[in-house]
């Protein structure tokens, strides 16, 4: 026995209810792409990825904003220094090459350090020099993070 109602028409009767099941769908996977943007520190992560000559060792140590702060900084530089190109890559990962003074002045980076914020040069060789920058390294990395947080690594990873 047929009750009236079309094949295409849910079996409560509201031909609509299936549109608009389908633009709840279609909202639902835009809204999950969307969402499936990376943040700084997996951007950081991915652009260290591509840097196929950098320290296997190194990256896997360093290449996160999480695991780098001024108390493990000198670590990082003795460490990876030496390594070939590895500490100018990751540290090219990290700032974006991005001049970052602005952030660094509202975040009261001392001005002998702001060198480490203007990132469109390689990191600083004289670091040694600058140990009281550690102090400062914390409100720098937080920077270059926010930058990324923003905005494409330097390889256009978003």
């Amino acid at each position: 026995m047929l009750t009236g109602s079309s094949s295409n028409t849910p079996s409560d009767g509201h031909p609509g209810d299936l549109a608009t099941m389908r633009a709840i769908l279609v909202l639902l996977a835009v809204l999950l792409i969307v969402s499936a943007k990376r943040d700084g520190n997996q951007k950081f992560k991915a652009c260290c990825a591509r840097q196929k000559t950098a320290d296997k060792e190194c990256k896997r140590k360093f290449c996160d904003f999480n695991a780098i702060n001024q108390n493990n900084m000198l670590h990082f530089l003795n460490m990876c220094s030496p390594r070939g190109e590895t500490a100018k890559l990751m540290w090219d990962c990290a700032s974006s090459r991005h001049d970052h003074m602005e952030c660094c002045k509202k975040k009261n980076v001392l001005p002998s350090c702001l060198q480490y914020c203007e990132s469109s040069h390689s990191v600083p060789p004289d670091y040694l020099y600058h140990l009281v920058c550690l102090q400062n390294f914390d409100a720098i990395r937080d920077c270059f993070r926010d930058h990324l947080e923003k905005n494409p690594n330097i390889f256009g990873d978003n």
